[in-house]
């Protein structure tokens, strides 16, 4: 599965979500920030949603026959199965036809075999054919939860969360000088805080994330694409880097080592 795939898996199975309506209390707030350092030994499931997802199961759950799997089931991730320790992390998308893809992610490669071939492929992190990654010891997609993005307390799905919410930056963007640069890198979106709204009648919202209060762990996180609901497993599994994939990132970085060394030119 290509790079292109995956993005598109990924997006297609949060499109067309929306924002919980909560109302959250501002008079209690967290006694310690929120930290989205993963421990080692840790391990967690993420379930996507859509809105159209959920319609379609009202739609369906009278009468009337079951809905069909549709074509691009094999493209769409339903759930992923995340491990982390001692500097790697591990992957298992699980797709909407019952397939699977284990990748595993440290802070210099993404490693995983060809769901053909069977072969390992090794990829940078932040270009990797097997699509997006988020960090190895870090939920990436929390990284702007902070105080300065804290609205206050609200139930999710009954349980008590610390509400935070970042938005759509509104204000201008000056117009590029000549025509685009291709090759130039965009920066990261920006979060933007309520207090930074010029208008909080028009404001879009991008995401807010719900903490839990017991656990300070997150609950949910609600974007414009979707809904991503975490769950935290509290059996760990110890896990280790296939035999197969470690051979080949040991083979790597001895190519690299004398590579350089090949073209180390002394002054």
């Amino acid at each position: 599965m290509n790079k292109e795939v995956l993005m598109l898996a990924l997006f297609a199975t949060t499109c067309f979500a929306q924002q919980t309506n909560v109302q959250p209390d501002p008079t209690e707030r967290p006694l310690k920030p929120f930290s989205n350092v993963i421990p080692s030994g840790s391990s967690w499931t993420v379930t996507t949603k859509s809105l159209a997802e959920l319609n379609a199961k009202k739609e369906n759950s009278g009468e009337g026959e079951a809905a069909r799997p549709s074509a691009s089931a094999r493209l769409i991730v339903k759930r992923i199965d995340y491990a982390y320790a001692a500097g790697l992390r591990r992957e298992i998308f699980h797709f909407g036809d019952g397939s699977s893809l284990t990748r595993y992610v440290t802070p210099n490669a993404v490693l995983f075999e060809d769901r053909v071939s069977g072969e390992p492929i090794i990829d940078e992190p932040s270009d990797s054919m097997s699509g997006p990654t988020y960090g190895t010891d870090r939920l990436g997609e929390l990284k702007w939860v902070s105080d300065e993005f804290y609205l206050g307390v609200a139930n999710y799905n009954g349980r008590p969360c610390f509400v935070y919410r970042n938005y759509d930056s509104q204000k201008v963007q000056p117009e590029p000088d000549g025509p685009p640069d291709l090759n130039q890198e965009l920066g990261e979106p920006v979060a933007t805080a309520k207090s930074e709204l010029s208008n909080l009648q028009t404001a879009r919202i991008k995401a807010t994330a719900f903490i839990d209060k017991a656990t300070m762990r997150p609950l949910a996180l609600e974007t414009m694409y979707g809904v991503q609901l975490y769950d935290w497993n509290p059996g760990f599994q110890p896990f280790s880097l296939p035999a197969k994939l470690a051979k080949a990132e040991r083979d790597r970085a001895e190519a690299i080592a004398k590579r350089k060394q090949r073209y180390n030119i002394r002054q």
